[in-house]
């Protein structure tokens, strides 16, 4: 088993919140508003309330096998073959998901700031940092998230708070959207938004029992809950929601239209330090995460040299799509889309299997 290091519950909630959360500095709420209208800032509560939903099963798998971590009881309920399976798909799905979020970045990036900068230039100094904070192993990624949690939410809400002077209040009606039966439908299959949840139960044997996963998982989506429905709100108080599904980053451009005299405007550094700070902890974090779910398959008992090349893969994977279209509405669209079948049902499937395994078990006990 690979050693990581133990962390505590405020460790574990401040990494997973960052990892969700930076989602909103991209392209996720331009493409929810595309589809909810102005119930944007509500339907993000049902996706939270879905994942809370669905991260209930994970726990309750965990709470079945105590000291185990999710990768381990997929072999275990499912057998070695069949567990292999399950975990090679979250392995690729993490490392797919970590090199669609490094692109988008990248795109992002090159639209506001560095627009003559080769794609390969940005990439490659990205993967570099991984790569150092991926040697320096999940404790290290995980104290690095505490540390600068703070300073991400707190230059977070100063945004919002900052932007009351540009709210129009008229701008968030009519608060039924597109109509609620398309809030609700939406709102529960981006559920997937929230499902980096699941990361503490790849790694529950470096947090002290199956009750600080659940306290830590319940507590990183409700967070986020709040802090992602905050920012739409604020996004649909400024922008008209027929012009804000157009905008690239919302928070870049809300972060511009501050202006309170010569001394308060301007505060695109505020917004830079908390986009690629989150961005860099969230991309480390599901890269390891994949990295580590690829040890546990193949017996590795040591981590290190595989990382270098799997940023290789990372950087190439990053490379693949051809332009920012198809990043917007081909992968994160369909991680937003599809993604609760990775989180949620996956690990539902293997609950049902354990739980009907354990009741014949117990049955054939009885009758002898």
């Amino acid at each position: 088993m690979i050693q990581q290091g133990k962390f505590g519950i405020h460790e574990a909630v401040s990494l997973v919140t960052i990892i969700i959360v930076t989602k909103v500095f991209f392209t996720s709420p331009a493409l929810l508003i595309q589809f909810t209208g102005t119930a944007n800032w509500y339907a993000t509560l049902i996706s939270a309330g879905t994942a809370l939903f669905g991260f209930t099963f994970i726990y309750l798998l965990l709470k079945d096998y105590p000291g185990r971590n999710l990768i381990e009881i997929f072999e275990i309920v499912l057998g070695r073959y069949i567990g292999f399976i399950f975990s090679g798909i979250f392995s690729l799905w993490f490392i797919f998901i970590a090199a669609a979020f490094l692109r988008e970045f990248a795109e992002v990036l090159r639209v506001y700031v560095l627009p003559l900068s080769p794609l390969s230039f940005i990439i490659g100094m990205f993967v570099f940092g991984t790569t150092i904070l991926s040697f320096m192993g999940l404790e290290s990624i995980v104290r690095f998230a505490k540390l600068s949690s703070p300073v991400i939410f707190i230059g977070y809400i100063s945004v919002q708070f900052l932007s009351w002077e540009n709210y129009e209040f008229h701008r968030i009606f009519p608060i039924y959207g597109y109509g609620i039966k398309t809030t609700l439908l939406h709102g529960i299959a981006r559920s997937s938004a929230y499902g980096e949840a699941v990361i503490l139960a790849v790694f529950a044997g470096s947090l002290q029992g199956v009750q600080h996963i659940k306290k830590a998982g319940y507590a990183a989506i409700f967070i986020s809950g709040l802090l992602i429905s905050s920012a739409l709100l604020s996004f649909t108080l400024v922008f008209p929601y027929t012009t804000a599904q157009e905008i690239t980053s919302l928070m870049y451009q809300m972060t511009r239209l501050i202006d309170y005299g010569r001394f308060v405007q301007r505060l695109d550094p505020i917004f830079f330090f908390i986009w690629n700070i989150g961005t860099f902890i969230a991309i480390t974090a599901l890269f390891y995460t994949g990295v580590n779910i690829y040890c546990h398959m193949f017996r590795i008992q040591d981590i290190k040299p595989v990382l270098i090349p799997s940023n290789i893969v990372l950087f190439a994977a990053a490379m693949i799509p051809k332009d920012m279209p198809i990043i917007i509405m081909g992968y994160v669209q369909g991680t937003r889309q599809y993604g609760w079948i990775i989180y949620f049902l996956m690990p539902l499937i293997v609950l049902i299997i354990s739980r009907l395994r354990k009741k014949k078990i117990k049955k054939g006990a009885v009758q002898v």
